[in-house]
């Protein structure tokens, strides 16, 4: 069966435009939206707690939060923020929460703010004050794009070897 030249030519740019096609799509996310939750895309995208740095936090110690919860709301505190080590273009804080009397689970909760607006974050429970208020950590660590590039993750090496272990004759 022969072809010319021009049917070829034409079958081949017909094929190179519906190869590409779903490339634009892929293309067009950011690296944020392919994450390893790629059902959480639109979330993320509308995640307030990504456009806040320790600056914009600091401003609100001492300030109401509304903690949403399987049995209500439970009002909290923003205590203290404290800074972390952080990478050289990255940024990383905790933020101190007090309320209520009964601890909830380590777990993701929706929080509200008048100002700051409805955030998730994961809340970690620690110790009680003086007073019987449930404290509340959580910790934001955010790497530079350039950080996460300059730090592959850590691969695994599997060995059936067991490890040598040393006698007191080495």
């Amino acid at each position: 069966m022969s072809t010319s030249r021009r049917k070829f030519l034409k079958a081949s740019m017909i094929g190179a435009v519906f190869a590409v096609a779903p490339l634009k799509s892929v293309f067009s996310q950011s690296w944020k939206d392919r994450d390893a939750n790629p059902g959480d895309a639109v979330a993320a995208q509308n995640d307030a707690l990504s456009q806040y740095s320790k600056a914009a936090f600091s401003s609100y110690v001492n300030s109401i939060f509304e903690l949403q919860t399987a049995s209500g709301v439970v009002e909290v505190t923003l205590v203290k923020v404290d800074d972390l080590p952080a990478t050289r273009n990255g940024e990383a804080f905790s933020l101190l929460f007090r309320g209520g009397s009964r601890p909830l689970r380590q777990n993701t909760y929706v929080l509200r703010h008048a100002s700051l607006g409805t955030f998730a974050l994961f809340l970690v429970p620690t110790d009680t004050d003086r007073n019987g208020a449930q404290g509340y950590l959580a910790t934001i660590n955010r790497l530079s794009f350039g950080d996460m590039l300059n730090n592959p993750a850590p691969s695994r090496s599997i060995s059936n070897k067991p490890a040598r272990v040393r006698s007191e004759r080495d």
